[in-house]
């Protein structure tokens, strides 16, 4: 399964976007949940800290997340 992003959403965070990993997380979950109805907890481990010290959107690491399970 893939998890669309429209066309055009950029890959970083915005500069004034500083939410905690915590945060960033909460948020990546609740893309993979309103994508396919499951937890970031129900998929295989993924590189999550590292994509957000690479700033990487939370659509775009929910993609990422869910393309490798």
């Amino acid at each position: 399964m893939r998890l669309k992003i429209k066309e055009g959403v950029p890959y970083e965070l915005d500069a004034n976007d500083n939410p905690t990993f915590d945060h960033w997380m909460q948020r990546v979950d609740d893309v993979v949940w309103r994508a396919v109805g499951c937890s970031i907890h129900d998929l295989p481990d993924c590189d999550y800290r590292i994509w957000y010290d690479e700033r990487l959107r939370p659509v775009r690491a929910a993609a990422r997340a869910v393309r490798r399970a």
